[in-house]
């Protein structure tokens, strides 16, 4: 109908920086943001630091609209590329720009009520977001196509703004046949946060939505408990394309964070700690607490 397009007219004419000049020996690596702008200076500058010089990498940003604390955030300074995603009351009317209106007389009866996994739409009894970020996947395919980007670059890393990175993460070491997630944070399935994949991989690992809108019998047993959540759709949704057995995880080296006034649908911010950010989960600060602490200690 006229409103689809319309959204998706809108959705498509997203903006887009590009001032990566294409030019002989450039990175072969992008490093991409997706979501909305959290974390801090704090934990940006480990990004910089441990991720985009360890790899000699780009940095993309594909993220919604930006908080006034945010407006001169240094991401900005850094990314070569810079796309904004459109904002929705209802995360619904997003869907819908995939194909169509179908999935509301399909996915709905069979989702349970309670469930995260379509978190950000109004039908939706849960607070989080898990439809957006979902969505968002969507929105990063489109771009990665539009601007041919798996000609210009080997591999892909696409994680959160919200990441403090304790030590070096060097991905050099970790083969690009295989779709990469750190441990922790699986909730029954495969963490969303944090994905290395390589370029004949990344369009099929963000794949996810498409095949749950079109496909969703193939999904009844996640959708209709409490219980399911993007996680176990990210898993089924990759084993649907046959890329499931590819996966592999590797020591953690980053933990969730946040600062004051930062943005979150549901989970709200833990105690500050020694690295002067707030926690959102403590079984992720302990786990790469553990490893970089052993890295550290093997270099002395």
């Amino acid at each position: 109908n006229s409103s689809v397009v319309a959204r998706r007219n809108a959705a498509t004419s997203v903006a887009a920086t590009d001032t990566s000049p294409e030019i002989p020996g450039r990175n072969k690596t992008l490093v991409i943001i997706i979501g909305n702008i959290r974390g801090g200076e704090k934990a940006w500058k480990t990004l910089y630091e441990q991720v985009l010089d360890v790899n000699s990498a780009d940095l993309a940003l594909m993220i919604g609209e930006t908080r006034p604390q945010y407006q001169n955030s240094s991401l900005f300074g850094h990314a070569a590329y810079h796309w904004t995603t459109p904002e929705f009351d209802d995360w619904g009317d997003a869907l819908e720009l995939i194909n169509g209106t179908g999935w509301r007389e399909t996915v709905v009866l069979l989702m349970h009520p309670h469930s995260s996994i379509l978190g950000g739409l109004k039908f939706s009894k849960f607070k989080g977001s898990g439809a957006v970020i979902i969505m968002i996947r969507w929105f990063l395919s489109q771009r990665i196509q539009e601007l041919n980007l798996t000609e210009k670059y080997d591999r892909f890393i696409i994680t959160r703004s919200d990441h403090y990175y304790l030590c070096r993460h060097d991905i050099s070491g970790l083969s690009d046949e295989y779709l990469w997630t750190p441990k922790g944070s699986d909730c029954g399935g495969i963490t969303d946060r944090h994905l290395i994949v390589s370029k004949k991989d990344v369009l099929s690992a963000l794949n996810v939505l498409p095949l749950l809108l079109q496909r969703p019998e193939e999904y009844s047993g996640i959708l209709n408990i409490r219980s399911g959540n993007p996680e176990k759709v990210l898993w089924k949704s990759w084993k649907l394309q046959s890329i499931r057995g590819k996966h592999r995880r590797f020591e953690r080296m980053m933990f969730t964070c946040g600062e004051s006034g930062d943005m979150t649908r549901w989970k709200q911010l833990g105690e500050l700690v020694e690295e002067g950010v707030r926690l959102k989960y403590v079984m992720e600060y302990n786990i790469s607490h553990a490893f970089c602490d052993y890295r550290k200690s093997l270099a002395h």
